[in-house]
């Protein structure tokens, strides 16, 4: 009798715990599987196709080769935040994911170490600001492409950056 209501406690307990990531809308993990198409796993809607109310904020201007750049997630005003975002950056000669993020939430290996970085849990964020470096001696034109969540079911995919000159 003792050994049935252990495992039915650990059942409900189960249960509880997938509710729980169920209803607060989305976890605090991205997984490698959407690393190349950047949408969402899970979240049972389609991307919006109005222009994003996010920008991704980077210096602008030449930076130094070598140098460690920040990169802004936000909202067009302090009003519009956001529950989680995935950002890569790529070389906008050749559209290959490039350098790796230093200050971040969570990262992610996609392309390589550190490639990716995301959100750390589901709550309202106006900004984040992440660190990221390119690879030694890059010189050329990084892009930065995200994907960023409102709500479970609201978000806009290829959140694109200026172009980031290193010269």
């Amino acid at each position: 009798m003792a050994k049935t209501f252990s495992n039915v406690a650990k059942a409900v307990a189960l249960l509880i715990f997938c509710l729980a990531v169920s209803v607060s809308g989305m976890s605090d993990h991205v997984p490698e599987a959407a690393c190349q198409s950047m949408v969402p796993l899970g979240h049972n809607a389609q991307a919006q196709t109005s222009s994003p109310p996010y920008v991704l904020k980077v210096p602008q201007g030449r930076v130094p080769i070598g140098s460690e750049v920040n990169v802004v997630v936000a909202g067009m005003n302090p009003q519009i935040m956001f529950k989680g975002f995935f950002i890569k950056a790529f070389d906008q000669s050749t559209g290959q994911p490039i350098g790796s993020f230093t200050k971040a939430p969570k990262t992610i290996n996609c392309d390589g170490t550190a490639s990716g970085a995301h959100h750390a849990g589901p709550h309202l964020k106006e900004s984040e600001v992440l660190a990221w470096s390119p690879p030694p001696n890059f010189k050329g034109s990084v892009i930065f492409m995200a994907t960023i969540v409102m709500e479970r079911t609201v978000f806009w995919t290829n959140v694109v950056s200026s172009p980031l000159v290193f010269a």
